[in-house]
């Protein structure tokens, strides 16, 4: 029973505390000088710069640049050989090989390493057509610069193809004749031509 009446005795103070706040609130009326909350500011903080999109974005611009530096070298390089240069490298790095290819893949880049000389130095579509139908291009035009190799190109690029397509082996006496063969192939013909 006391509880009840503590408790009601305090709700009945509530309650009229809670009246009087609310009737002088409404009292006051519009015109009255109490300010309402203020908005938050905000106070601005040091942003850490993005440090690992500056990082990734120097890194891959050096990649490029290096990429691209690279490339201007390799092509300069290339540009000062020329083709008998070039073909003469490839040879010597096919002879030179650590690991022993197979008879078909020695012939093979030997006969294109040939093929693509006579692209570069001549402008002849050797690398795209059989070696039938190149010795038979060959055979028809007689003022062509390799005409006067073509019986030593014939047997070069025959010996090639045997070696490709009837799977016979080319022990390292008969691989040291093609790579000299080519040799002295792109040696007759890359004298200058004269009209």
């Amino acid at each position: 029973m006391q509880l009840f009446s503590f408790i009601s005795r305090h709700l009945v103070i509530c309650t009229v505390w809670i009246g009087a706040s609310a009737g002088l609130l409404f009292a006051q009326g519009p015109d009255a000088d109490i300010r309402g909350p203020k908005d938050l500011i905000q106070i601005p903080t040091a942003q850490s710069p993005p440090v690992l999109l500056w990082v990734c974005g120097l890194g891959g611009l050096a990649l490029v640049a290096l990429v691209a530096f690279l490339w201007t070298r390799r092509s300069r390089k290339q540009a000062l050989r020329s083709p008998s240069q070039m073909a003469l490298a490839a040879l010597s790095e096919l002879e030179r090989n650590p690991n022993p290819i197979a008879a078909e893949a020695f012939a093979s880049q030997a006969a294109l390493t040939v093929r693509q000389y006579l692209a570069a130095r001549f402008q002849l579509a050797a690398p795209r057509r059989t070696t039938e139908e190149f010795l038979h291009d060959l055979a028809l035009a007689s003022d062509s610069p390799v005409a006067a190799e073509s019986d030593h190109l014939k047997v070069f690029l025959k010996s090639c193809d045997l070696a490709k397509f009837a799977a016979s082996d080319l022990n390292s006496t008969e691989r040291e004749a093609l790579i000299e063969s080519a040799r002295r192939f792109i040696d007759a013909t890359s004298k200058p031509v004269t009209p």
